[in-house]
């Protein structure tokens, strides 16, 4: 169970490393020869309204509802999967049986994870050297 905690913590730093890389450093990122409308957190935002005006208002789907914006740019796409891998660790948390001692490890452990994985990804793997 605490290794599912782990990879879920891993799957969220990841997501966030990528929010960042896109958001600071996309041009020298390996998403750079991806698609920048979707990829570049400079310009990606747009993806929601309207013509790409946030005076036109936002994208409609079926029913005139707003688009997610979750689906508009690899920016929201992340953050949400972060939120979700965030979520999912904290309730498979829930369901161990831990003493102070051991709870205080994991969250040290956890923090500690969280801090290399992003630093790894981000320094290392997403960056075009």
């Amino acid at each position: 169970m605490i290794i599912f905690i782990y990879l879920l913590v891993v799957l969220a730093s990841i997501s966030n490393a990528i929010m960042d890389i896109t958001a600071h450093k996309f041009h020298i990122s390996i998403f750079k020869n991806l698609n920048p409308q979707y990829w570049n957190s400079e310009i990606s935002w747009q993806n929601k309204y309207i013509d790409g005006d946030s005076t036109k208002g936002r994208v409609k789907w079926f029913l005139n509802i707003d688009k997610p914006v979750q689906l508009t740019d690899a920016w929201h796409l992340f953050k949400s999967l972060m939120i979700i891998f965030l979520c999912g660790a904290i309730g498979v948390g829930c369901y161990i049986n831990l003493n102070l001692f051991e709870s205080f490890i994991l969250f040290l452990t956890i923090g500690v994870t969280w801090n290399l994985t992003f630093s790894m990804f981000y320094h290392n793997f997403f960056l075009r050297k």
